[in-house]
């Protein structure tokens, strides 16, 4: 039974990160990349009107899903040491043609 429950609960929270990297990623589309292969992403900007709070559990793992999915690229300019506003180590990403198959559903 605790294995049903861990696995159910696994199930959910990558039910839940997928769905809020979508609407991160679909928030960095409208708001700054407008669908431009390769145009700069910031996704901190756009995490609080995708009502994600930045360094949250949720954010770090919407953006795990969208660096996992290959839809953002750290750019290698902004690397420095992670912290809890940039958990995956980058300052800014690359909007990719991946994250444009993604929204396309």
């Amino acid at each position: 039974m605790w294995l049903r429950d861990s696995e159910q609960r696994r199930t959910t929270i990558e039910a839940q990160a997928r769905s809020d990297g979508l609407r991160l990623l679909r928030t960095i589309n409208d708001t700054q990349a407008h669908g431009q292969e390769g145009a700069r992403a910031d996704p901190t900007r756009a995490a609080h009107e995708a009502g994600l709070d930045v360094g949250s559990e949720r954010y770090q793992d919407a953006m795990a899903y969208l660096i996992e999915q290959a839809a953002l690229l750290g750019d290698e300019n902004t690397a420095f040491d992670v912290g809890d506003q940039h958990p995956h180590g980058y300052a800014a990403y690359h909007f990719t043609r991946r994250a444009l198959k993604l929204l396309e559903g």
